[in-house]
């Protein structure tokens, strides 16, 4: 005959718990108090115990199914931090993988202002990672709003459901036969990829892909085929096994002197432990002694307070700095009047410009951000008169690459009011009638309207 189990029972009036044994007889009586502690220990333990037991047939079984036999659910990106811009998330279907993907895009702030302008992209892996993720995108959105980098387009691809599957999209066939990695490649640079491009509008030459801990590894064997595709790739703390093809990664960096532009690789780790930071330096290493041509700006990182999770972080926000900062100082240099001190030739402005086609083998805009911070710099212009005339002649060659602006137009009336031209000032006043105004605008202009009326006093 089959044992009853133990039974916990309660001793009326007394505050206390009884175990009853399977005989029915009393194993034990404790206080409370004095049970709740130990007790919760002995439950948590043998649920610890029943459910690791439970999931080996699971784990077990998972590693037979094929990977298309997942059904994928629709998951928004449940971000922390409010993205300045616009995000927009889909399940994307994918014929090269048999299964859906969780895919957000995200759009900057300024998306869209000017219609002839293109954006960079960025391809950031393990998309359900949201702490690292969204600071990540806040890096992104500190350096774009600040000039620091363009105007992006970030994708978010979720990886798939647990350890396992991460990592057998991560892997590549070499690997084993459970390798996901190929397809995965061929599912973002083939389907995906072309998607992003013709409906936001995305420069070609500034794709940049990043990944971390596995997909630090699948972004490192992207190496081998995409190079001339992309602008650069940040790898963090990747995972390194030992199939990892070392000298296929140094041949395809070492090769990329076929490239009519730059190529920037990042790559850093931390504290990580055994081969895969044996196998990490073997990579860096080799990478280093390799003779890179000129185009190739390599820069290998070891953070060696990091954690494997903290690397992320570290290196994001500074591989971006790194890649765009030789753009951001043509742009910063063009927003200095002392450089710059007149806009009446208007091939100034394309000739600044057309520098980074030397730095980067491609032209980047410059945007209204440099061009408001060199308004920024003519109030430290002593001369009243040539301060306001500089003021006035940003403003209109801001209005002439941006288009209208009743905040703009204001601006300048403003400053003729300042300078006595009252002609000038009506001028543009009138402009910002012309425009759809709010209650707030309506107040101001009306308030701007009288003291152009009282320069005749």
């Amino acid at each position: 005959m089959k044992q009853a189990s133990p039974r916990i029972l309660p001793v009326r009036g007394t505050g206390m718990l009884m175990i009853e044994g399977s005989a029915g007889k009393d194993l034990t009586v404790w206080k409370t108090n004095r049970i709740s502690t130990k007790m919760k220990t002995l439950r948590k333990l043998s649920l610890v115990i029943i459910l690791s037991f439970s999931t080996i047939p699971l784990l077990i079984s998972q590693e037979g199914i094929a990977m298309n036999e997942y059904k994928t659910d629709f998951v928004p990106y449940q971000y922390q931090d409010p993205w300045r811009g616009n995000k927009t998330d889909t399940l994307f279907p994918s014929k090269v993988l048999g299964y859906d993907k969780n895919v957000t895009i995200f759009t900057p702030e300024k998306y869209g202002w000017h219609p002839d302008e293109k954006y960079a992209l960025i391809i950031m892996y393990d998309r359900q990672d949201v702490r690292i993720i969204d600071d990540l995108l806040k890096s992104v959105d500190i350096l774009e709003s600040y000039g620091q980098i363009p105007r992006t387009v970030v994708v978010g691809i979720q990886s798939g459901r647990g350890y396992d599957q991460r990592r057998r999209e991560a892997k590549w066939g070499l690997d084993g036969s459970n390798a996901y990695g190929e397809k995965y490649d061929e599912f973002v640079f083939r389907e995906l990829l072309p998607h992003v491009m013709d409906k936001y509008r995305i420069d070609r030459n500034q794709v940049i892909v990043y990944g971390h801990s596995w997909f630090g590894y699948h972004t490192s064997m992207i190496l081998v085929k995409h190079i001339p595709e992309l602008l650069a790739v940040i790898s963090a703390s990747p995972c390194c096994p030992g199939t990892m093809l070392i000298d296929d990664i140094v041949s395809a960096v070492a090769g990329a002197d076929t490239l009519k532009r730059k190529f920037f690789l990042r790559i850093a780790s931390g504290h990580d432990i055994g081969d895969d930071l044996n196998v990490y330096r073997e990579l860096t290493g080799k990478i280093a002694l390799a003779r890179l041509p000129d185009n190739v700006d390599y820069k290998p990182t070891w953070f060696h307070a990091a954690m494997h999770m903290e690397v992320p972080g570290l290196l994001f926000r500074q591989a971006l700095y790194e890649i765009y900062s030789d753009w951001a100082d043509l742009a910063f240099a063009y927003a200095d009047p002392e450089n710059c001190p007149t806009f009446d030739d208007p091939r100034l402005y394309d000739s600044l410009q057309a520098l980074s086609d030397n730095k980067y083998g491609f032209r980047i805009p410059i945007y209204d951000r440099h061009l408001a911070m060199r308004v920024e710099y003519y109030r430290y212009i002593k001369d009243e008169n040539i301060k306001n005339q500089g003021k006035i002649a940003t403003w209109k060659f801001m209005i002439s690459k941006y288009g209208e602006s009743p905040d703009l137009y204001f601006k300048i009336a403003e400053t003729y009011e300042l300078m006595k031209d009252q002609a000038g000032a009506k001028e543009y006043l009138d402009k910002v009638k012309n425009c759809q105004l709010n209650e707030a605008w309506k107040t101001k202009v009306k308030e701007l309207e009288k003291k152009i009326r009282d320069l005749n006093k």
